[in-house]
């Protein structure tokens, strides 16, 4: 999707694209705007006439700069459950809800009030009363936004979030690459694709989801890098691996686990194999997963050969297709391996 809200699945698959168009306002920026406009006074013009009319450039300063609460509606409501996700693991839900709520009430009530004080003005009996009565509708209907004004900083910061959501396309074919810590994931991702995560030699260096693409044969796979998991539940994870744990749960596709079968990996072998039969083999109920043993070119042959082991025998117990060994920083190596996931799940097209 190139930035149009609804995809063919009914999901906007680039909020990014969307929430970059966005301007939230803070309520100083609301209130400097209004404070700009002159009072200009015409002459032969009743002192009630002024007031309305100064009165409605006020009301349209605050419709206008709050228009964005209905893109931003538009947009939460779009969202496909991954990128909703995302977005409640790092903001709470009532939090945005009350933000939009309160601005859109606040819009309503800015119409009413207007229409109130415009028959107020029109019945005013003299100068005196009649801007009396404009400040006591500027006070009123500016109060309204001031009440929102963490609202409007929690969307402002929302915007921002999103500004760096991945985009997905809920149809497309989509191989999400999971494992522990240091397993490679990202070199793998790399190396198939354009995507460019962040590769370095520690833990949990890959933080957020990066999204590349791979061309099978004449078809074309979503293949997304996610961060380290450790074997645990999903309500003792930390925000990191929660975002993982999303992408497992909620993006339909093939999973990819990888195994390290080095000596001082993050994880043993048998703890690389629980976090497969544990976590992740729970988190894909009813989907395909595919193990390969990472890696194979920083080991010597007896721990290869004893990783492999390890690695086939879990991926026998979770129903799992077991690739053999690969090593990520050989491209052509990585390719093949999801080519032949790609393959094997029917994504590419073969000339007859």
């Amino acid at each position: 999707m190139t930035g149009g809200y609804k995809g063919e699945a009914g999901f906007v698959g680039d909020p990014a694209s969307i929430a970059k168009r966005i301007h939230v306002p803070t309520y100083d920026e609301i209130l400097e705007r209004i404070g700009r406009r002159p009072r200009r006074r015409a002459r032969r013009r009743a002192a009630y006439e002024e007031e309305i009319e100064l009165l409605a450039r006020v009301r349209d300063i605050v419709i206008s700069r709050t228009d964005f609460v209905r893109e931003v509606a538009r947009l939460l409501d779009g969202l496909h459950p991954f990128h909703r996700e995302l977005v409640e693991i790092e903001f709470d839900r009532r939090d945005v809800s009350s933000a939009v709520s309160c601005i859109s009430r606040a819009r309503k009530m800015t119409d009413r009030l207007m229409e109130k004080y415009k028959v107020l003005l029109l019945a005013s009996e003299s100068p005196k009363e009649a801007r009396a009565l404009a400040r006591e509708a500027r006070g009123r209907i500016l109060s309204l936004y001031k009440r929102c004004s963490r609202g409007l900083e929690v969307l402002r910061s929302l915007m921002v979030f999103m500004h760096r959501l991945p985009a997905i396309d809920p149809g497309s074919p989509t191989i999400i690459v999971s494992g522990p810590p240091s397993s490679g994931k990202s070199t793998l991702v790399k190396n198939v694709s354009r995507a460019k995560p962040k590769v370095a030699d520690y833990p949990f260096t890959t933080k957020q989801i990066h999204i590349g693409h791979f061309e099978a044969g004449e078809g074309r796979v979503q293949v997304v890098d996610t961060p380290g998991l450790l074997d645990r539940s999903l309500e003792e994870m930390n925000p990191v691996e929660r975002r993982a744990a999303a992408a497992l749960r909620l993006l339909d596709g093939a999973v990819l686990f990888l195994f390290d079968p080095r000596p001082d990996a993050y994880m043993g072998l048998d703890r690389q194999a629980s976090l497969l039969e544990n976590t992740v083999a729970k988190l894909v109920t009813g989907r395909r997963i595919y193990v390969v043993v990472n890696k194979e070119d920083a080991v010597d042959r007896g721990r290869l050969e004893e990783a492999v082991a390890a690695a086939e025998e879990a991926a026998e117990r979770v129903g799992a297709v077991f690739l053999g060994s690969t090593s990520a920083v050989d491209g052509e190596k990585a390719r093949r391996v999801v080519g032949e996931v790609a393959s094997r799940e029917g994504w590419t097209r073969r000339s007859p």
